[in-house]
């Protein structure tokens, strides 16, 4: 009877694909079975869901990571992984100088994949994609965090969301997640400025 009450305890824990394979991908050892959702802890978690990842910060009291779903992954030996697109917070980035966050929720957005273990994942959470002429939702009506530039780890820049630059399918993945967020909020009030002149871009 404590075995099986054993085993089920380390079942929940264990994260689990859920629905039908999309695609497979690889052959022989590293072959992958491609799914659209996971099961973790009783919790669901999809492609495009925004979760935070806990910190493998060795003792250090570290915020978790926060990170986008991209992917999600059966590997042949049962492991779950998640292909994933990071976020960083204003003290995780260098620019050349010191950052300082105009507010505690924010978060800029990168193109930065990596794969990680499913189990890492602590719980979803709200983000919200704020173009720099619109006004920033109160915390209390809407808490969550908030993204207004993305931050290229390569090039040590910070650029506007609305930024012409982008290539096609990163302007694409950029417009989406802004669309999904005032299809949130609504309509966002607009910033009201004594001139529309755009502000210089942090290199």
């Amino acid at each position: 009877m404590t075995t099986m009450l054993s085993n089920q305890k380390n079942s929940i824990k264990n994260a689990k694909p859920i629905g039908v394979v999309l695609r497979i991908s690889g052959d022989g050892e590293n072959m992958r079975s491609h799914y659209s959702a996971l099961d973790f802890c009783g919790h669901t978690y999809k492609i495009k869901d925004t979760v935070l990842l806990a910190h493998d910060s060795h003792g250090q009291m570290n915020k978790p990571w926060v990170v986008i779903i991209k992917d999600i992954t059966g590997m042949k030996n049962g492991n779950i992984m998640i292909y994933v697109q990071w976020f960083y917070r204003p003290n995780e980035i260098f620019i050349g100088k010191n950052m300082e966050s105009f507010d505690t929720r924010e978060l800029f957005y990168s193109f930065y994949k990596d794969e990680v273990h499913a189990e890492t994942i602590m719980h979803k959470c709200i983000i919200h994609f704020i173009t720099e002429k619109s006004q920033i939702p109160l915390r209390k009506k809407y808490p969550g965090f908030i993204v207004q530039k993305v931050y290229n780890p390569n090039t040590k820049r910070l650029i506007k969301l609305t930024n012409k630059d982008f290539l096609p399918d990163m302007k694409s993945e950029i417009e989406e997640l802004v669309l999904k967020t005032t299809s949130h909020l609504g309509i966002i009030p607009a910033i009201k400025r004594e001139d529309d002149v755009d502000e210089m871009e942090v290199d």
